[in-house]
Formats: C-alpha cells, structure tokens, sequence
C-alpha cells in the first residue's frame, strides 16, 4: 500500500506539473508563438526581474537602447555596451534578441539634419544600416527596420528620413537591410494598425502589399497594441486583418502590448483588461502568422503609460511589486491548455 500511495502522488505531480506546471514561455511556444518583454538597459542584471524573465521570455527587445540616441549619441561614437550585455543574456537563456528600431521621429541624435541633401541622408542611413547589422549579424535576428511611419489619416509622417529622401526611404532601407543580412527577418512597426477598417491599418496593408508585389524584402509587421479599456476594441477586426497578411506571406509581431485602465477604478476594469490580453493570446495561438506577444515592460513599475496617459495605469501583467497579477494566472492558465 505504501508503495502504491507514492506511485499515485508521483503520477499526480507529473499530471499536475503537465497540466499547469510549464513555464509562461512554454505555454506560449507550445501554442505556435514566442512570447517576450521589453527591457530596460541592464534591468536583467537584477536576480528579481531576471527570473521573470526567464520564466517569460523567448524573445526580448531593448526598450531605448538601441535608438539613435542611447547608441550613438554623436557622430563617432556608439555605446555597444547595454546591446552586448542585452545579447549575451539572451543567448545563455535560449532567447532571441529582437532590433527597436533602426529608424524613427523620435528620439534621434542632434546631428541627424532636416536640411541634409537626398544623398547626404541615404548615405547616413546606409552607414547606420551596415554598421549596426554587420556587427551583430547571425547574433540578432528580428529588426523594427522603420517604426512609425503613418499619421493617423494614413498618409506618411513627415520625419527627418521622408524630409531628405522621401517616402521611398522606407523601401532603400529595407533593401539595404536584406543586403547587408540576408538572414535577418525585417519588420515595419506601427501604433493603431491592428483592426481592418481603421484607416491607418489599411493604408499600412496597402503600403506592405504594394512593398511585397514589387518584391521589396519584407517579412513581417509589428502591431503595438498600446490598448485602453476606456475605448472599443474589436477581436473580430484584429483578426481579418492577421488573415490578410497571412494571404499575402507576411509575419505579425504583436510587438509593444500593454493594455491601460483607469487608476481611479483599476478594479472595475480588471475583467475587460483581462478579456483583452486573452483575447490577443487567443489571436496569436489561432494565426500562425502571429509570431510573437511581447509585453512592453513587465511589471508596472517601469511602465511608460502613467507619464504618457495621466490617469491611466496598472498596464501590465505583473504589479510595481513585481507579483503576478489576475491577469497573469489568466493568461497562463490559457497557455498550458
């Protein structure tokens, strides 16, 4: 009898541990997707947020420190520092390194010039291009190659790089991006692109779809997903517009999730918060073209909302404690289905 009660207990752990046991990150890869944080420069350094990591992570993306103002603040020098270390925890944890971003409105360094001439801001963007993706070929295997390139209405932001060159900036760069790493999978990411119907999410398709019928190297799109549960959000719309990328061979990122609420009644949107992060879990696990969720940030103690969106918070799955939340267990009890 002895002997049949622990038999019986080990079988129990080993159903248990099947079951419910895996890892965050398991659950994710066993349902066709890597699932990700964004980091802050050497935040992995500290044993607390290494292990949530870890747990969640196939795929980490640097936060600020691979844009033009962290990695080459001047015109001769460029801080590899933060990225090397980014790398060399990724690859002693089995994750991949994805690059934010190669080209952006925001946050660039003061030598970057609006009156530079067409071939003055061609060969700076061919310089960034090789220099960055020489280095850490083979090492780094996803780029944001252009982030941001579309006003709300559709039409193109006017940013330093459609200024100088124009808006076949986007294409040279994804060219010179193939050239340089034919190995390297090549994203655009945008904010407000994920529903079909939105005319800022069809302007991007057309623009993808015009990029891949004319045989610009492309593989994928990010959709950020900075969501709210004060405004709408249609599933249905999310997914005919994965499908339709899917038609035409193209990758989805759900690249930047967090999903904000009211901090004076975080508790009255705790189920449509968790309603939202399932249903982009959901999504990724039924397209196989989604190839990642990659929360941005993941305790709420680093989160960029509450300074971006006064009044709104509590964005991520784990609290400023670094506990997870509801939201979480949700989450994960959905992954080890």
């Amino acid at each position: 009898m002895k002997k049949l009660s622990i038999v019986s207990i080990f079988l129990m752990a080993v159903l248990c541990f099947s079951s419910c046991g895996k890892s965050f990150r398991d659950g994710a890869k066993e349902k066709g997707f890597n699932s990700g944080i964004a980091l802050a420069a050497g935040s992995f350094l500290d044993p607390n947020v290494a292990k949530i990591v870890k747990e969640n992570s196939y795929i980490v993306v640097s936060e600020n420190s691979m844009k033009w103002q962290n990695l080459r603040p001047n015109k001769t020098f460029w801080n590899w520092n933060d990225v090397d270390q980014l790398i060399k925890f990724a690859d002693e944890n089995g994750m991949i390194v994805k690059w934010h971003t190669l080209f952006w409105h925001q946050q660039n360094s003061n030598f970057i010039s609006s009156n530079w001439t067409r071939e003055e801001a061609l060969a700076a963007m061919d310089e960034h291009i090789e220099t960055i993706m020489t280095r850490y070929k083979g090492k780094i295997k996803e780029y944001d190659v252009v982030n941001e390139m579309f006003e709300e209405d559709g039409s193109f932001r006017q940013n330093v790089w459609y200024k100088t060159i124009g808006p076949d900036y986007i294409e040279h760069a994804l060219i010179k991006a193939r050239e340089v790493d034919p190995d390297a999978k090549l994203y655009l990411n945008e904010y407000n692109n994920e529903e079909k119907g939105n005319r800022k999410a069809d302007a991007m398709f057309n623009f993808v779809k015009d990029l891949k019928d004319r045989g610009v190297p492309i593989d994928g799109v990010g959709m950020q997903l900075h969501l709210d549960t004060s405004y709408n959000y249609s599933e249905e719309a999310v997914r005919r517009n994965i499908q339709r990328y899917a038609e035409i061979g193209i990758d989805i990122s759900f690249s930047e999730v967090d999903i904000r609420v009211p901090m004076d009644s975080v508790e009255a949107h705790q189920a449509l918060q968790t309603e939202r992060y399932l249903s982009l879990y959901k999504l990724a696990a039924e397209n196989s073209n989604v190839k990642s969720v990659i929360t941005w940030g993941w305790t709420d103690k680093g989160s960029w909302i509450p300074a971006t969106f006064p009044g709104k918070g509590s964005a991520l799955m784990y609290d400023a404690q670094g506990k997870p939340k509801p939201v979480y267990n949700e989450v994960k009890k959905f992954l080890c289905k």
